[in-house]
C-alpha cells in the first residue's frame, strides 16, 4: 500500500467521444482510492493523437466529473500541449532508437510471437536498417536484450505482474511517421513529472497494460511498490463489457 504522504493518483481519458460506463467506473475508483489514501487526484487529457480526438469531448467528460462530484486537484494536464517534453525525451532516448520501415502486414508475418493483449511482437526487422524502396513508418525504441529486459509492477488484486520487454512487447514504437507521439512514450513522461505513484483502471486492461505503458512506467517510476489496481470491469446485465458505443454517457 502507498504511503499517504505521496500518493497522487490520476484519470487520463481520451477525448474520443462520450464517456463510457465502465470508463467512469474506473475514474469513480481511482477517485475514492486518492481520497481514501489522503492523496492527490489528477485528470490528464490524453489528446496526443488529435485526428483521433472529437469536438467537445473533453469538455464533456470534464463536465460530467464536476456534476457527479469528482473534483480534481491542480490544473488539467492536456497532453496536445506538451510536444517538447515528448521531444526531450526522446532525445534523451536517441541513442536506442531507430527508424522503422514495417507495416502491420510485415510485423505480423513475422513477428516473434504474442503479447499478453494479442497483439504481435516486433521481431527488429529494422534494427540494422530498412531495404531500398522503403519508407519510414515510426521511430522504435530499442529494448534491452532477453536476461536484462525485465521489469515488474504491483497490482493490489492481481499481486506482482512481471513483463519481459523482449520476449512480450519487442522494439517499440514511440513516433509515428505522421509525427505523432506514441502512447507509450508520452504517458510515462506525464506520470513521471506529474509525480503519479498509483493508477486504477479496469481490470478488463490488465493483458493490454502488460505489453503497453505499465511495463514502462514501473521501468521509470520505480522497482517495487504499489503501482496499479485493476478494478473489476463494470459489465450490464447481460455480462457484457461496458465499452460498446450504446454505453456511452
Amino acid at each position: 500500500m502507498s504511503d499517504q504522504s505521496r500518493y497522487t493518483g490520476r484519470f487520463a481519458p481520451s477525448p474520443t467521444g462520450r464517456l463510457h460506463a465502465g470508463s467512469l467506473v474506473a475514474a469513480l475508483a481511482s477517485f475514492l482510492d486518492a481520497r481514501a489514501h489522503g492523496g492527490r487526484w489528477l485528470v490528464r487529457i490524453e489528446n496526443v493523437d488529435a485526428a483521433r480526438s472529437a469536438p467537445g469531448a473533453a469538455e464533456s467528460v470534464l463536465g460530467l466529473l464536476r456534476q457527479l462530484g469528482m473534483q480534481w486537484d491542480g490544473d488539467i494536464v492536456w497532453q496536445s500541449r506538451r510536444g517538447a517534453l515528448y521531444q526531450a525525451a526522446f532525445e534523451r532516448l536517441a541513442n536506442n532508437v531507430y527508424p522503422c520501415g514495417c507495416n502491420r502486414r510485415e510485423i505480423a508475418d513475422s513477428r516473434l510471437g504474442t503479447a499478453p493483449d494479442g497483439s504481435a511482437v516486433y521481431p527488429g526487422t529494422c534494427r540494422a536498417g530498412f531495404g531500398a524502396g522503403k519508407t519510414v513508418r515510426s521511430e522504435r525504441l530499442r529494448v534491452p536484450a532477453p536476461g536484462d529486459d525485465l521489469v515488474r509492477f504491483n497490482d493490489r488484486f492481481a499481486g506482482s505482474i512481471e513483463h519481459h520487454l523482449a520476449l512480450d512487447t519487442g522494439d517499440f514504437v514511440l513516433r509515428r511517421a505522421d509525427g505523432y507521439w506514441a502512447y507509450q512514450l508520452a504517458v510515462v513522461v506525464d506520470d513521471a513529472a506529474q509525480g503519479v505513484t498509483d493508477m486504477v483502471r479496469g481490470a478488463d486492461l490488465l493483458d493490454s497494460a502488460r505489453s503497453l505503458g505499465l511495463p514502462l512506467e514501473a521501468a521509470a517510476l520505480r522497482s517495487s511498490g504499489s503501482l496499479a489496481a485493476f478494478w473489476p470491469a463494470a459489465i450490464n446485465g447481460w455480462a457484457s463489457l461496458l465499452i460498446a458505443r450504446g454505453d456511452a454517457l
